[in-house]
């Protein structure tokens, strides 16, 4: 709880429910803050029920139904606002310069997927998708989320059915971008029009981006720089579809071929505002881009190691959206605790095992659970100076090493390459800058 309360403090939190949950003609047994805390305190257990986890933390008993009932009194907006107030940057550049790149924090945005188990409600609620044989096996929810690359630290997230698109879904997040942030994105957010509407919602804030796009979208050359990248103009249609030009982006155009072992190279494209080429150099940004791979690790930790099971637990469309959010702020009250054993270990974060600090955290909040009546705060004291000192010890990962690994699929539906095996090319990774045509 001490974690919780420092990314948002208990009475903001009970001032948040109480604008959200319905009023009950008697005091509930549990609070709505309390079956927030509960729920998020649930996906950080490796089993158990959400009622035997509420009495861990809190002292209350109650029945599975009953918590059921409870849950369903909460709306998806008040996780929204938690997720708002409870989810800021952690990183620091005097303590984390790897966060950082000249001053700028390293933030990228991205989507993924949940299936959602086959009940009545969720049934008629979301449909599935279908391929050319079958439906689906599960329907799905989306989750898009804005993370602080250095620390896997999420800073917003929005939740919704699978049919509302990734940019959809981006349109609730780019003004909770923080000030002073590089965004970084794949090739899903590399169009004019996205770039555009973000660059509008970030308003004021300076809010910088580096993202990838396709080979086919069409610009005007201004100046070619010396450093091998452009300053091109890209038109801003009005609308999809539309050939009447809106707006005009002035943005700065970087193509490089990466290869790695294996001997291949693969062409890529970036758009950056980052203008200046002395200040920010092509050769810099197209290695910093790599870093956006950081944010495909964090869904890796959120999805095998927080959430270990592929469904969502939750039989409601609306309790779904709760479990996303509140596996989200489970990584956040993970990624307090990393940092702070990151400084005692004084080790980058990245360097300590996410899974291992996971385990290491459970055993302390399990031993917490088991002395709260006898234990004084100096027992109290030592016994998190023991955690850390563990995690020192136990938790430190080497430094990573270079690798790369093909881009195929096994079941090819285009032009992608089959994948037969799964080799690992191990080794540097060249990045060499190509001129614009």
């Amino acid at each position: 709880m001490s974690v919780m309360n420092a990314m948002l403090p208990a009475g903001r939190l009970e001032a948040l429910c109480a604008r959200h949950a319905p009023l009950a003609r008697t005091a509930p047994k549990l609070k709505a803050e309390q079956v927030v805390t509960g729920l998020i305190y649930h996906q950080l257990q490796p089993g158990g029920t959400l009622g035997q986890h509420a009495w861990q933390l809190h002292g209350v008993k109650m029945s599975e139904s009953a918590h059921t009932q409870r849950r369903q009194g909460l709306a998806p907006e008040l996780f929204d606002e938690v997720m708002a107030e409870a989810l800021r940057p952690l990183a620091d550049p005097r303590r984390h310069p790897e966060a950082f790149y000249r001053g700028w924090r390293l933030v990228g945005i991205d989507g993924t997927e949940w299936s959602v188990t086959n009940t009545p409600a969720i049934q008629e609620a979301l449909p599935k998708a279908a391929s050319r044989r079958l439906a689906a096996a599960f329907a799905k929810v989306r989750l898009v989320s804005v993370v602080e690359l250095g620390l896997h630290q999420p800073l917003a997230a929005a939740a919704g059915p699978a049919s509302e698109g990734e940019l959809t879904l981006a349109k609730r997040l780019w003004s909770r971008v923080p000030a002073g942030s590089l965004v970084i994105a794949d090739r899903g957010f590399g169009t004019p029009r996205t770039l555009y509407e973000a660059m509008q919602d970030c308003g004021e804030r300076e809010v910088a981006w580096l993202v990838r796009v396709r080979k086919n979208l069409k610009v005007a050359v201004v100046e070619r720089l010396a450093d091998g990248s452009a300053l091109v103009e890209v038109p801003v249609r009005a609308s999809h579809g539309s050939r009447r030009v809106a707006a005009t982006l002035r943005l700065r155009e970087i193509r490089a071929e990466i290869g790695g072992r294996d001997g291949q190279r693969h062409p890529f494209r970036w758009w950056t505002s980052l203008l200046d080429p002395q200040l920010y150099p092509a050769q810099e940004l197209a290695e910093h881009y790599a870093r956006r791979w950081e944010h495909e690790l964090y869904y890796r930790e959120l999805k095998l190691d927080v959430r270990s099971s592929p469904v969502l637990s939750s039989h409601t469309l609306e309790t779904a959206l709760q479990e996303v959010a509140a596996l989200v702020l489970a990584m956040a009250v993970v990624a307090h605790v990393r940092v702070a054993a990151a400084d005692y270990a004084q080790v980058p974060p990245q360097r300590i095992s996410f899974l291992k600090i996971l385990l290491l955290t459970q055993q302390l909040w399990q031993s917490f659970a088991w002395g709260r009546r006898t234990r004084t705060a100096r027992q109290t004291r030592a016994i998190v100076d023991d955690f850390f000192a563990s995690v020192a010890m136990l938790a430190v990962l080497p430094a990573r090493r270079a690798r790369s690994c093909p881009r195929a699929v096994r079941q090819p539906v285009s032009s992608w390459p089959r994948k037969l095996a799964q080799p690992s090319h191990r080794g540097p990774v060249s990045i060499r800058l190509a001129p614009l045509p």
